[in-house]
Order: structure tokens, then C-alpha cells, then sequence
């Protein structure tokens, strides 16, 4: 049987494949998605905990309520301030949400209330 924290790190590593198929120019992505495919192997607790602490903590309720002013805010203020190893994926939000179609915006809201679901059930 597979573990919720298996689970979780198995969705955000298609999450961050899903992002670089689509933006493939954006090689952060791709060097943010080889370092959790690492941790993954090596720690596997720590992908959750950076989740926790630069996504769950601040944006969980944006994100069930799919505020993407509020997520393209934080976004943009957290990237201009502090790298980490999810930035990249908050790049998109500040680079690209605007021009995104509607079906990416729903794919990306259905992987972020995923992980954030998971994150809570590992984290309670």
C-alpha cells in the first residue's frame, strides 16, 4: 500500500512534469523537478515539509477558494524576496497566468487543491 507521503510526492512530481511540458523554457522548473525527484529518493519527508511551509502555510486557503489574485500576489512578492525550491512553480503564476488557457489554470487548480489535501492529511 502506498503512503499519503508517497502519494504527495508522486502528484508533485507530475505537477512540476505537467509545468515543464508546458513551459518548457522555464529551466528552473526543470532543475527545481531533478531536485525533488532527488529528495524524493533521499528524504522524502522534506518535499512535504518546503510544501508546508512555502505553500500550504500562506496559500491553502487561496488556493480552495481558487484566488489567483491573491496566489499572483504572493507570487510575485515571494519570488522577489526568497528562492526556494517551489518557486518555480509560483513563476507561472507570476509570468503566466494571465495568458494561460482555461484548461491549464483548471489543471493547475485541481494538482494545488491535490497537494494541498494530501499535505494536510500528512501534516494533521
Amino acid at each position: 500500500m502506498t503512503s499519503i507521503l508517497g502519494v504527495f510526492n508522486t502528484q508533485l512530481i507530475r505537477f512540476f512534469e505537467d509545468l515543464y511540458q508546458t513551459f518548457p523554457e522555464e529551466r528552473d522548473i526543470k532543475s527545481a523537478l531533478e531536485l525533488i525527484k532527488f529528495a524524493k529518493q533521499s528524504n522524502p519527508k522534506l518535499i512535504l515539509d518546503l510544501f508546508y511551509i512555502h505553500v500550504y502555510v500562506d496559500l491553502h486557503e487561496a488556493v480552495s477558494r481558487e484566488d489567483s489574485d491573491f496566489i499572483v500576489s504572493y507570487a510575485h512578492t515571494k519570488i522577489n524576496n526568497e528562492f526556494n525550491e517551489i518557486s518555480p512553480a509560483l513563476t507561472i503564476f507570476d509570468k503566466y497566468w494571465d495568458k494561460m488557457s482555461d484548461t491549464n489554470k483548471n489543471s493547475i487548480w485541481k494538482y494545488l487543491k491535490v497537494l494541498c489535501a494530501l499535505c494536510e492529511k500528512m501534516k494533521v
